[in-house]
């Protein structure tokens, strides 16, 4: 994974333009791993919220953006983790749990490993998974085995949308994987 940045002495709430171009980098390669984003949805800048992080959609449910962390608005490693995380619900962005679908646990555990991955290139490799339940979602996702992103690219290009896989879309993808991983990685990441 390439991805040409570099963190500046100030704070990410104080760099907004090079939060966006970061957001578009982050974007174009999670495009090039997965796929094209919908087109139907425009990508818009980066905030910093109280409750973040999370993908906040526009009213008109045609587009969307992350808002992060106020931990991240003052530490680079942070907000480069939590953009990455979001980027992947950000190809494809629908209302979350409570008023929509929301992710499943492949989505989300796809989202973990990504951010990983991209905190690793440019970011703290050091960082780890804080929460308990993300660290699961990535064990799960991780139950894919080979190559993890291009497994995922095939199951996206089966179904549309992560969270809209069947069981049958991992198995035809990674048929090694025991059918009970693959009805947890289907499941919503809320129940």
């Amino acid at each position: 994974m390439q991805i040409n940045f570099i963190c500046p002495n100030d704070r990410p709430d104080q760099c907004p333009d090079l939060m966006w171009e970061l957001q578009v980098k982050l974007d174009s390669c999670a495009q090039q791993l997965f796929g094209k984003r919908n087109p139907n949805k425009s990508l818009l800048r980066p905030a910093f919220v109280a409750d973040g992080p999370h993908v906040r959609n526009t009213v008109r449910l045609d587009g969307g953006f992350a808002e992060l962390s106020l931990n991240a608005a003052g530490y680079w490693p942070t907000a480069i983790y939590e953009l990455a995380h979001e980027t992947i619900h950000l190809l494809d962005p629908r209302p979350g749990h409570p008023h929509g679908k929301g992710a499943t646990w492949l989505e989300e555990g796809l989202a973990v490993n990504f951010s990983l991955a991209v905190s690793k290139a440019i970011g703290d490799p050091s960082t780890k998974v804080s929460v308990q339940k993300y660290k699961i979602a990535n064990q799960l996702f991780s139950r894919l085995g080979g190559n993890l992103f291009h497994a995922a690219m095939e199951i996206r290009s089966r179904c549309g949308h992560f969270s809209d896989a069947k069981i049958s879309d991992i198995l035809a993808v990674s048929p090694k994987v025991p059918v009970n991983i693959a009805e947890k990685l289907v499941s919503s990441f809320y129940s």
